[in-house]
């Protein structure tokens, strides 16, 4: 992307011509911030203080909900935790949910971060990691139906749970990365003085009048 380019991408999303002085931001950086504010669809500079509070509560809440799953639907139920060990690691039912939990976790941060920022290794940790999650998953389904170490309701009822687990936790980290980089724009805006300010109507109707000519 040349420099006009991300000139003109920068004052269509809000930013002010503050980030061309001699303290100018790397390109980027100029680059990442303007591809936050476009996916997050982040309306102006007040918005980010709402947007970083929302998202992390929301994370944090579901995060929570995680916990407590855990701990009524595997740490405290009536399942055998002897029976139906992991071929991987030798780990037991509530071990593996943990083992999922934190795999999980960790592929989405990754994931969400390589695509942000670019980078290779992060995405080859996290397609590892679903493979391990997958293996996991599958697991008790096939104790149950192929071998006779696990009845069948009780391994589908296990992979339902790790299934559960794996899911939130994924869908816990997007609110997570989410809050961790708008808070990185932020914190970039203040840094260099970069005000984003919401278009106006008039800027916007020229746009208009002639998609709809």
């Amino acid at each position: 992307m040349s420099g006009d380019t991300m000139e003109s991408s920068l004052e269509e999303s809000g930013l002010n011509e503050g980030m061309y002085d001699a303290h100018a931001p790397s390109e980027h950086n100029s680059e990442l911030a303007d591809r936050l504010i476009r996916r997050l669809k982040v309306k102006d500079h007040n918005a980010i203080f709402e947007m970083i509070s929302g998202k992390a509560y929301y994370g944090g809440s579901l995060l929570m909900i995680l916990i407590f799953f855990y701990w009524i639907f595997i740490h405290s139920a009536n399942d055998n935790a002897d029976i139906g060990v992991s071929i991987l690691l030798d780990l037991s039912f509530p071990d593996v949910a943990i083992a999922v939990m934190l795999s999980g976790l960790a592929s989405a941060f990754f994931r969400d971060y390589s695509r942000e920022l670019g980078q290779l290794l992060p995405s080859l940790l996290s397609g590892a990691m679903i493979i391990i999650c997958g293996f996991y998953f599958l697991e008790p389904l096939v104790y149950g139906f192929v071998t006779n170490d696990l009845e069948a309701q009780t391994a589908i009822w296990r992979s339902v749970r790790i299934g559960l687990l794996w899911g939130g936790v994924t869908y816990c980290a997007h609110f997570l990365v989410d809050a961790s980089l708008l808070l990185w724009l932020k914190q970039f805006c203040a840094n260099h003085d970069i005000d984003i300010s919401p278009l106006s109507e008039d800027s916007n109707r020229p746009a208009e009048e002639e998609s709809t000519a």
